[in-house]
């Protein structure tokens, strides 16, 4: 009997570890954030370069929304640069409830335009679906798939009726370790497909119109590190329709916050430490550097005299080592200012002075 009762709690134990809290995966705290580097994939699938463009999430707030609790995650996309100073334009939530997350989902936004597809009730159609979805099930077995959401209409184009079906599924996959420029990063792997399907004899046989699979990495305490979606053509011309197009594939990836961080000799911090800023005083620009001896968020903000914010420096998870960051004043007036670093528990700030 003791023997049963043991396996019965070292069964219970596994599956605990095993089902690990979903929450755990997002940042603890408000004022993280993610810098990506979006690179269009052709109809080949191949990465075009010159064409990539960068995006910026920032966790703003645990909150409420549409009636459960989430974390808000602001969003801006198709810069130029990363640290090109623009307004976030988009809005995201994410709601968590034991080893499932609820992203709250745009289907417009996640499908974009359709060409040839598109019409006024189509279009309010779709809109129907925004709500929580459970869309990441970090407990799933590995290769089962599960449906997010399944629904059917008919979408009347002049003359002609389609009856078609509108659904989401996903599918975990085996973890896999990812390579970023943060270093290696053990993710749990998700398929998710968005299709739009022709009912040609409903329930059994339905005919693929759009198929849009997306890979998602995600890893503990930092979230998504990598998406893929490969190009994908939409062909009707087989079915009758003058319809051909390619919706473009991307690849997003984690990339460096700024062009001004940078690593000093590939060196191993054995403490956390914030040097002097030289040189000092300094007009416009000077360089800061810092050490962490631990994989861990960092964050190097600067303030005025008043004690107000004036810029962020760094603010993402990063491997140890020695860092130098750039700062600069250019559009700043003379006086003292601080610059503070958090890491792992440590907190230490220090006073320079812009002297034009």
């Amino acid at each position: 009997m003791k023997k049963i009762i043991l396996i019965i709690i070292i069964a219970f134990c596994a599956t605990a570890v095993y089902s690990q809290n979903a929450s755990t995966y997002f940042p603890s705290s408000p004022g993280y954030k993610w810098f990506y580097k979006n690179t269009p994939l052709d109809s080949l699938n191949n990465p075009q370069n010159n064409l990539a463009t960068f995006q910026v999430d920032s966790f703003a707030q645990n909150t409420t929304y549409n009636g459960l609790p989430a974390s808000q995650v602001l969003s801006k996309s198709g810069l130029l640069s990363i640290n090109q100073n623009t307004p976030y334009t988009d809005t995201n939530y994410l709601n968590f409830q034991s080893t499932n997350a609820y992203p709250y989902l745009n289907v417009l936004g996640l499908i974009g335009s359709l060409p040839g597809l598109d019409s006024v009730a189509f279009v309010e159609f779709l809109k129907s679906f925004n709500g929580w979805y459970n869309t990441y099930r970090f407990s799933q077995t590995v290769n089962t798939n599960y449906t997010i959401f399944s629904r059917d209409t008919t979408l009347n184009i002049d003359t002609l009726s389609l009856p078609l079906r509108i659904s989401s599924t996903g599918r975990r996959l085996t973890d896999q370790t990812i390579s970023t420029v943060n270093g290696n990063y053990l993710c749990k792997k998700f398929l998710l497909t968005f299709k739009i399907e022709l009912a040609i004899l409903p329930p059994i046989l339905y005919i693929p119109i759009v198929t849009l699979p997306d890979t998602t990495y995600i890893t503990s305490d930092i979230w998504v590190v990598k998406e893929s979606s490969p190009s994908v053509n939409v062909d009707l011309s087989g079915l009758g329709f003058p319809i051909d197009f390619t919706i473009p594939g991307s690849l997003k990836e984690l990339t460096s916050s700024s062009v001004g961080i940078s690593t000093l000799n590939n060196s191993i911090a054995d403490k956390f430490e914030l040097s002097q800023n030289y040189p000092n005083p300094f007009n416009p620009t000077t360089n800061l550097e810092f050490g962490i001896s631990e994989l861990g968020f960092v964050s190097l903000k600067v303030y005025n005299a008043s004690g107000k914010e004036v810029q962020t420096l760094v603010n993402e998870k990063m491997p140890a080592g020695k860092y130098s960051v750039t700062f600069d004043g250019s559009n700043l007036s003379s006086g003292i200012y601080f610059y503070k670093l958090e890491s792992g528990g440590f907190v230490e700030t220090k006073s320079m002075i812009l002297l034009k």
